[in-house]
């Protein structure tokens, strides 16, 4: 018999033995207020409850998708931070390569995939509400 989710629907072949894979059915996936629709490629990001994060092209969601622990995604951050994975200057515009550098100021935030499911968009808002409550009490977030 083959591995089923909690709701008894039958999982995909590529989580088959996957300690990593999440149902991505209706995650809530965010890309870079940065994010040009003409890129060959969107990265998008979903965050789920237990810390895992799962990473696909925006533009191609069907090509598969990354699952990574708490522990890689941090490890990932942090060298994104020191720049270990930068672009070459030379496939940059010269816009890109300054904000590459840090030498223009943007306003980049996260931003929900136009993709996403309606039951991921109610999700969304939800989150919203919790961090605007959250920060009308000067709490943190659930």
């Amino acid at each position: 018999m083959s591995e089923q989710t909690q709701t008894g629907r039958e999982l995909p072949p590529e989580a088959m033995g996957n300690e990593k894979w999440h149902d991505t059915t209706d995650a809530v996936w965010m890309r870079s207020s940065l994010s040009n629709p003409d890129s060959e490629a969107i990265v998008e990001v979903a965050t789920f409850d237990d810390g895992f994060r799962a990473v696909r092209d925006g533009k191609s969601p069907g090509k598969g998708t990354l699952f990574f622990t708490p522990a890689e995604w941090e490890a990932f951050v942090l060298g994104a931070r020191d720049g270990e994975f930068d672009i070459p200057e030379e496939y940059l515009t010269e816009e890109e390569a300054r904000i590459q550098r840090g030498e223009v100021d943007v306003e980049v935030g996260w931003v929900p995939s136009p993709l996403n499911s309606p039951k991921a968009m109610e999700e969304y808002h939800r989150r919203q509400r919790e961090e605007a409550d959250a920060a009308a009490r000067g709490t943190d977030a659930p």
